[in-house]
């Protein structure tokens, strides 16, 4: 029990760093999902530019809202850039800790530190939606890097119920250089083990959920659905080396915060003036004083299918004594899946490539 609160005392230091770094650093990696649109100058606004998805009429005023925009068919780049980035973000906050096939047993209890290189096609515009990105200049900006690097820490422990051979872990992970943590937790159930003297692999089905939390921008839950097969080897009777491979479905849930395609203009303010009245700033248009007109810039995007995407992995496990270290990389097949609707947006994601360490303590 004492091994138990010790290693739950971990984690929670572990997770502790790694708010502190999000809070300390620069969030160049938060999302910003209104950089997805590509700014437009606009005659009412003294020439100033603000998203290009805003409609305005004559008078200056919004003619359509945002978020009908976003439907229709003009509006697709839009939809496919945020399923895009939805799904290669998916990819980096994924859950794949590091494991073989064989569970802890019953008594086992495992603590692990995780590190996460992923990598992203960062130079695509649907990575223009984070904050190091500026929509005035995507190009010349802090473009995020081609490898995202993700920190965590986990806890497994072999159960009983239902059956002798189950699994159970959980842990976080959290994104550098952003706000962005992911939640995680698994359970793996080994439909074969133990008999290690035997030519036969060990194998076992997982199946993980992960939930993202630092952002308003998005919900996002992403699960996933791995088989596994490891087969584990004696190393000099001081060791033992386990390598390890599989392959999974990974399904993203994501859902879009309300967003303002107008944030220097302020619908409330413009509401309360005298109607016709200059109000004051130059990203508002004076048609819109004594109206709310300026409500029809929020929006969402719109709610999509959920996206699909396959990996391909293999890695080791090497211990001594109850010291452990595993090592694991993958592949991430580009996305092609489709939101369903009438003009639909595709995934755009390109082939991503992760490696994955893992160390820690088996007990």
């Amino acid at each position: 029990m004492g091994s138990v609160r010790l290693s739950l005392a971990a984690l929670a230091v572990m997770l502790a760093g790694a708010t502190f770094v999000s809070t300390a650093w620069a969030a160049k990696n938060d999302l910003n999902l209104l950089n997805l649109c590509l700014p437009a100058s606009s005659p009412h606004l003294a020439g100033k530019p603000e998203c290009s998805w805003v409609q305005r009429g004559a008078d200056g005023s919004i003619s359509e809202p945002v978020a009908t925009y976003l439907q229709g068919l003009q509006g697709l780049q839009g939809r496919q850039d945020f399923r895009s980035l939805m799904s290669e973000l998916g990819i980096v906050l994924a859950p794949r800790v590091p494991m073989v096939a064989d569970t802890p047993g019953i008594a086992g209890f495992q603590l692990s530190a995780e590190l996460g290189l992923t990598g992203i096609s960062n130079n695509r515009s649907f990575w223009n939606g984070v904050e190091g990105v500026s929509a005035n200049n995507t190009v010349g900006g802090t473009r995020p890097d081609a490898m995202l690097t993700t920190v965590g820490a986990f806890v497994r422990k072999g159960i009983w119920l239902p059956v002798p051979t189950m699994e159970l872990g959980f842990g976080a992970v959290h994104l550098l250089d952003s706000h962005l943590l992911a939640w995680q937790g698994y359970a793996k159930l080994a439909i074969h083990e133990g008999f290690h003297d035997w030519p036969v692999p060990s194998f076992a089905v997982r199946g993980a959920v992960s939930y993202l939390t630092g952002t308003d921008q998005v919900t996002m839950t992403t699960t996933s659905l791995d088989l596994l097969l490891s087969k584990g080897f004696g190393l000099l009777k001081t060791a033992r080396l386990e390598p390890f491979a599989g392959l999974g479905w990974i399904s993203i849930f994501a859902h879009s915060g309300h967003l303002d395609a107008t944030p220097s203009c302020d619908a409330t303010q413009l509401a309360a003036l005298p109607a016709g009245s200059d109000p004051g700033n130059s990203y508002c248009a004076p048609s819109q004083a004594g109206t709310k007109n300026d409500v029809n810039a929020n929006f969402s995007f719109p709610d999509q299918n959920v996206i699909t995407r396959y990996r391909l992995f293999a890695g080791f496990k090497l211990r001594f004594a109850i010291v452990f270290f595993s090592a694991q990389y993958e592949v991430f097949f580009a996305g092609s899946s489709r939101d369903g609707s009438a003009s639909s947006a595709k995934d755009q994601s390109g082939t991503q490539n992760a490696l994955s360490l893992s160390t820690g303590l088996d007990f």
